[in-house]
């Protein structure tokens, strides 16, 4: 059997969560190929990329370069199904091509764009939009990391049920990591914890964050708690511009931190030394910063709708996050009572036996080996 990947997501220096996603699903679906004598995996992508050495073969494991600055995926990757088709396609994110083999898997990761459509650019809401239909219409399988999703797609989309195959990612803790390495950056900052304990948030700083309601959240909890301060890192995204106004707004600039994108290691250090992690998302497709504060036996502030009850179970705390008052009680709580924070970091602990990587590819390469 071949098996043909898109990798045009593949993991790269700036990776989110998809990307990731589509690095260890891929590296996983190789490895189970090369299990097998008569499965070979092909590897699509617009530029050249490398994958781990061990991985490598050279009659087993082929990638295919096609180069295109724009519509790689309608125009250069359907070109080459039509040209070279493998038995079947497996897409890690949204889109499917126009030309593709009789057997293609897609997955989707959330439909957040159907109910933060602010949050997107016309393009992009337009896009997300086009491309889930496509799938819905033309995928033989879709692949999707929960529940929640799997109903947004049926009442949204009215997508067969018997399409959907629910799928959670799963997560490993990168064990080649220096989490006590700090960086000139945070260093400057001062992010060790002791003196200045801090509430911590990571993923692309937007609008479907939630992270203004946090911003108003905090400045309610830091009065009781003045030496506390928020760390918000990552990307600038769209409604960057509304978090921002909304700390000058309330005058707390001195106690909310926002290092930018960081890397690995920085993210490592981060998650180490604070003392809550905070993540009241307005909707999320699954929740991988959840799993990575258990990890790291930190306390979770998470909002109680989409799937971050399915991710987090009975390990965090939950918060309405249209109200701003629910997350600041819940930072009280989870600042105040230590007893009970103790208790959400073991049972966190207990959920992550139920996200593996292993798990995830074997249901994954089920999927396309039927």
């Amino acid at each position: 059997m071949k098996i043909g990947i898109d990798a045009s997501r593949y993991r790269h220096d700036t990776a989110t969560g998809v990307e990731w996603y589509s690095y260890h699903i891929t590296n996983g679906i190789i490895g189970e190929a090369l299990k097998r004598e008569l499965n070979e995996v092909v590897l699509y992508a617009p530029r050249e990329f490398k994958i781990p050495k061990e991985l490598e073969h050279p009659r087993k494991i082929r990638k295919r370069i096609l180069p295109a600055r724009r519509l790689w995926t309608l125009w250069k990757l359907s070109m080459e199904m039509r040209k070279n088709p493998p038995d079947v396609l497996f897409v890690p994110a949204h889109t499917l091509p126009l030309i593709r083999p009789a057997f293609s898997v897609v997955t989707i990761h959330d439909t957040a764009f159907r109910y933060l459509k602010k949050s997107y650019s016309r393009f992009a809401y337009w896009h997300l939009n086009w491309s889930t239909k496509y799938a819905v219409k033309h995928a033989s399988k879709i692949i999707v990391p929960s529940s929640a999703t799997k109903q947004d797609l049926v009442q949204l989309f009215k997508c067969p049920t018997d399409k959907i195959v629910v799928v959670p990612h799963g997560f490993k803790k990168n064990k080649h990591l220096d989490e006590d390495k700090v960086s000139e950056n945070l260093e400057y900052f001062g992010f060790d914890g002791k003196e200045n304990p801090y509430v911590f948030f990571v993923g692309r700083l937007e609008s479907k964050k939630n992270l203004a309601k946090l911003v108003e959240a905090f400045a309610t909890f830091v009065k009781d708690h003045p030496e506390w301060r928020l760390v918000l890192a990552g990307k600038r995204g769209v409604g960057f511009e509304e978090i921002l106004d909304k700390v000058r707004e309330l005058k707390i600039s001195e106690k909310v931190l926002m290092p930018g994108y960081v890397d690995e290691q920085e993210k490592a250090y981060l998650y180490k030394n604070c003392s809550v992690f905070a993540f009241p998302s307005l909707y999320e497709g699954f929740g991988f910063p959840i799993l990575e504060a258990f990890t790291y036996k930190k306390p979770v502030l998470t909002s109680h709708v989409s799937s971050m009850p399915e991710v987090a179970g009975d390990a965090a705390l939950y918060c309405d996050p249209f109200d701003a008052s629910s997350i600041a009680r819940g930072l009280d709580k989870l600042a105040s009572d230590k007893d009970y924070a103790n208790e959400l970091v073991e049972k966190g602990l207990g959920r992550l036996d139920e996200f593996t990587w292993e798990k995830a590819v074997k249901k994954t390469y089920d999927v396309l080996s039927k």
